[in-house]
């Protein structure tokens, strides 16, 4: 009870925005998004973040009401060939012809700061979308609890999509999400 107390607290002081670098892992757990491009060209830069696009549209109707991260998990799970078809398609609409390929897993992901949240490096479960060889830089974020941010202004300014972090702690107390 305690524990989920103090990360009932930690979610609360993110949302509010009452402290620094909070650990993401207090949260509970998460569900990432991991999309790599091609390589570091920027039409390879460009469809990377169309293709990010796309997955954060999807996950919004697929995860959006999801009670907690293990229930997001198995949506996405049975949603992968949607995902896949989805990316596959907005990259033919851009005339890419390379491979476009969306996997369920665990992944290794190094730490990285989301507003005000800290999201310690280790292994994730993810929806990883590799495009073409994926030699290029990657974009990820966590998409359950949503803190995905779209620009690295949003980063510094300290603004997350709160709703989903919000959602899933109103869940976890035992409330209406």
């Amino acid at each position: 009870m305690i524990r989920r107390f103090l990360c009932a607290l930690a979610a609360l002081a993110m949302l509010c925005g009452c402290a620094h670098a909070q650990e993401g892992a207090e949260m509970g757990e998460m569900v990432r998004l991991h999309v790599v491009a091609a390589d570091d060209g920027a039409r390879a830069q460009t469809l990377k973040l169309e293709l990010r696009d796309v997955c954060l549209r999807c996950a919004r109707v697929c995860i959006g009401d999801a009670p907690d991260a293990d229930a997001a998990y198995m949506r996405l799970e049975a949603h992968l060939e949607d995902f896949q078809a989805a990316c596959a398609a907005r990259a033919r609409e851009l005339d890419y012809e390379g491979s476009v390929r969306a996997e369920l897993g665990r992944f290794d992901f190094p730490d990285r700061i989301y507003g005000r949240v800290r999201v310690p490096a280790g292994e994730y479960r993810a929806l990883r979308v590799t495009i073409g060889a994926g030699e290029g830089r990657n974009w990820w974020c966590v998409l359950y609890p949503s803190l995905c941010l779209l620009n690295e202004a949003d980063a510094a300014s300290g603004e997350t999509d709160a709703s989903g972090a919000l959602a899933w702690l109103r869940a976890w107390l035992g409330g209406a999400a």
